[in-house]
């Protein structure tokens, strides 16, 4: 039978290949073995390193894919370049016996490493090399280079580097041993997994051809193999940072493995040395090794039940401290939005038969974080342990020696009965509870004792089984408990979509259905939930049910959005501009000068103190200045400042701040006023002949473009709140004529409702007070009927 070998085209690739179809010719000289060539990633992008194009598996693509479409029957790889697995529907054949598996150092012009001056450039392609050499030399200088191996010899003389490393089987393979200039030992620089050993691949099915190439496999070299490779998968299998591992028989019997990993850029490097009998186990052994020196910690984190509010103390801070946060479904945007810059998020959701990863996946992504990362969060929705599966992540990191803590959250099973009004136990009524999970791994009713949950006056909670009401209520009644008992199903317990629907335990399944209930839900069955019409609070707040919009400037959350949250509304926010500071604009002289400094926001406090620090200026020189706000909020963050304004107007708006500040003013007087760049003019108009008047622009309010794709469509929402002139003026651009389906909009002052009448929007509500509370209160007033 005829057999083609599948390769690639450069000089050893052909010479490997041509080995092994000569030992095949002669060890089965019934069969036909011929050679084709095919071209891979990695052959053709030559000018970057090899982390950059794909790492393993850029010399390996195109052959598998030959292999799997039956135009060549065995391909023939550096083991070396070969991911931890071969490819779906392909095998390896056992190793056979390996070459020289050691690095070399090639001089162009030196005979040692030593003679090398200081600052020597060598040439190589390998992370694993640079690192190692680096221990060996710190000041080498390393060039990235490619190609075969003439290809970089020739580079060698044409840049005039000092040396190469290179891989001594592929020089003595090629005839070039001549060229070694030294050969480094194990300890000095660990290979590459496998380095030296030939990976033979063919289609899992071809039963006959894999049988006859592991008859000529040398079972040292297999062994050593099982132990390398086996680290390389332990450690992630196709990752693209340094490793290394080299595994021998020792004159005992026994094998000895030595192996390293390194992150990307070398900061941090673990190394160990093990030997046993088992080479699979010696890898798992170095592994731990590795891990307990490099590994950062995991923390297992309970984000509680839904409000983000909700969390721990101790868990919100992981969050703001993580350099990556892995998290479920029902993780609020919020919480997220708490972390720090450049923080990496990486989402594992779960839904009913909708897995983004599946849990051994979670797992080992956990795993290989950590070696990136020195914190890393793994945001659970509830609590870690209550069927979260989070005992399993903590066993598959314990294992693997990887360093973990637990931050426990607030449960749903106790947390959402409390915010639909029921306290799971009560004197009187229930003096415990049962929480079980309703459904199994097949999405089926799980196995639920209802004798003993039936049997008591303990309440009974299931999480995780909306679809599952009519069974849960069925099984509980067969079970003896009365259909008269009182139950309820609380779906999106704790958040601004909480619904609760009440019944009997007889009924509950058909009042479920009627209202709507959409998952995630939980059952609550007891005398308790008779208690939910007096002890009911979160669904009962004032502005529970209703949905606002508001047009913000700057990333943060706002305080009116939290106020409003207070009240139980569902409110979310669209950035429409950002503050930029301006520097360079603090005049010393003419502070001196000032009689009064006037701000009219938050952020001209803000300019000023920053502008203060860069100049390296403290309190001092505001000695025998007065200083007048605006308003409330602005004269609190100039306390938060150590000041206190001379002048806050009863109206906090420009007209107001400039008629207070004329009765307290000489027209001798110098006032300097530090506004915005869009700022009006109000203030030079009520003060320009009543003083010596002068501004300067210590902000810029920048537009920030507003995506309305990140918010709900607009008519959907209960109003939509302005807060300043420049907002409003924004949103309506990004808006368009979609204003015409709002129900209604609200605005913070005079100025404001100036604006959205230009724009023609007569029929808003104005605040009575030009504060965030004043905006509260006008909501609290119009929420029911037209404005």
């Amino acid at each position: 039978m005829k057999y083609i070998i599948g390769t690639r085209g450069s000089k050893l690739a052909m010479t490997q290949a041509d080995s092994v179809r000569v030992r095949l010719a002669e060890a089965y000289p019934d069969h036909e073995f011929e050679i084709r060539v095919i071209r891979t990633t990695g052959d053709q992008i030559l000018n970057k390193p090899l982390h950059e194009i794909g790492g393993k598996g850029v010399f390996v693509r195109e052959i598998e894919e030959e292999l799997l479409n039956h135009k060549a029957d065995i391909g023939v790889h550096s083991m070396k370049d070969m991911p931890s697995c071969p490819g779906p529907g392909l095998v390896f054949a056992r190793a056979w016996k390996r070459e020289d598996p050691r690095d070399t150092l090639v001089l162009r012009e030196k005979m040692s490493l030593e003679e090398l001056p200081e600052g020597a450039v060598i040439g190589t392609g390998s992370r694993r090399r640079e690192f190692q050499l680096k221990r060996l030399r710190p000041d080498i200088q390393v060039a990235m280079i490619r190609g075969n191996v003439d290809t970089r010899l020739r580079k060698m003389e044409e840049q005039r580097l000092d040396g190469l490393i290179l891989a001594a089987a592929g020089l003595k393979r090629l005839g070039l041993e001549r060229r070694i200039t030294r050969y480094f030992s194990g300890e000095e620089m660990i290979p590459a997994p496998a380095q030296g050993v030939l990976a033979l691949e063919v289609r899992r099915e071809d039963k006959e051809l894999l049988a006859m190439l592991d008859g000529l496999c040398d079972e040292e070299t297999a062994r050593a193999v099982e132990g390398e490779r086996g680290f390389l998968r332990e450690m992630g299998g196709d990752c693209h940072v340094p490793v290394g591992a080299y595994c021998r028989k020792m004159e005992d019997g026994r094998f000895f493995l030595r192996a390293m990993f390194g992150n990307e850029t070398g900061s941090r490097q673990g190394y160990a040395a093990v030997w046993g009998h088992d080479p699979k186990a010696l890898a798992k052994e170095a592994a731990v090794n590795i891990r307990r020196q490099m590994a950062g910690t995991v923390y297992l984190v309970g984000a509680g039940p839904g409000d983000p509010k909700l969390i721990t103390v101790k868990g919100l801070r992981t969050v703001r401290e993580a350099d990556c946060i892995v998290y479920d479904r029902l993780i609020a945007a919020e919480l997220l939005e708490e972390a720090k810059p450049g923080c990496e998020f990486i989402y594992v959701g779960k839904e009913s038969s909708n897995h983004t990863m599946a849990q051994e996946q979670i797992n080992a992504l956990l795993a290989r974080k950590s070696m990136e990362y020195r914190k890393v969060a793994r945001l659970k929705g509830g609590d870690v342990y209550v069927f979260g599966r989070g005992g399993e992540e903590g066993l598959y990191l314990a294992e693997r020696g990887i360093s973990f803590e637990v931050i426990p959250g607030v449960t749903s099973a106790v947390a959402g009965p409390a915010f639909a009004g029921i306290p799971v136990t009560h004197r009187g009524m229930a003096g415990g509870f049962h929480v079980v999970t309703a459904h199994n791994q097949r999405d089926k009713l799980a196995e639920i004792d209802f004798q003993a949950m039936a049997k008591g006056k303990d309440t009974c909670i299931f999480l995780m089984g909306l679809s599952k009401v009519k069974e849960i209520a069925a099984g509980l009644m067969d079970a003896g408990m009365p259909g008269s008992t009182e139950a309820a199903v609380i779906s999106w317990a704790t958040t601004k979509k909480q619904k609760v629907c009440t019944s009997d335990l007889e009924h509950i399944g058909e009042a479920v259905a009627e209202a709507r209930l959409v998952s995630p839900a939980m059952i609550v069955v007891g005398q308790v939930v008779s208690l939910r019409d007096k002890l009911g609070f979160f669904d009962r707040k004032p502005l529970f049910g209703r949905s606002y919009l508001i047009p913000k400037i700057g990333r943060n959350r706002t305080r009116l959005r939290e106020l409003l949250e207070e009240k139980g509304a569902d409110v979310d926010e669209i950035q429409v501009g950002e503050i930029n500071y301006r520097t360079g604009w603090l005049d010393i002289e003419k502070l001196g000068k000032a009689d009064w400094i006037l701000f009219t926001s938050k952020n001209g406090v803000e300019a000023f103190f920053r502008e203060a620090e860069r100049s390296r200026l403290d309190l001092r020189v505001l000695a025998g200045c007065k200083i007048g706000v605006i308003g409330k909020k602005t004269a609190e963050e100039l306390g938060s400042h150590g000041l206190y304004a001379d002048l806050t107007p009863k109206e906090f708006h420009s007209e107001g701040l400039g008629r207070e500040l004329r009765k307290h003013l000489t027209s001798g007087e110098r006032v300097w006023y530090l506004k915005a760049g869009n700022g009006g003019e109000q203030l030079r108009e009520e003060l320009g002949d009543a003083c010596r008047f002068e501004e300067t622009v210590v902000y810029e309010n920048r537009e920030a473009a507003a995506d309305l794709g990140k918010v709900r469509p607009l008519g959907e929402y209960d109003g939509i709140l302005m807060t300043c002139a420049s907002s409003a003026e924004r949103f309506l651009d990004a808006a368009g004529e979609q204003w015409g389906e709002w129900k209604r909009i609200y605005s913070i002052g005079p100025k404001t409702t100036a604006c959205l009448r230009r724009r023609g929007i007569e029929r808003s509500v104005e605040a009575g007070k030009c504060t965030y509370e004043g905006v509260v209160e006008a909501v609290l007033r119009g929420k029911e009927g037209d404005p």
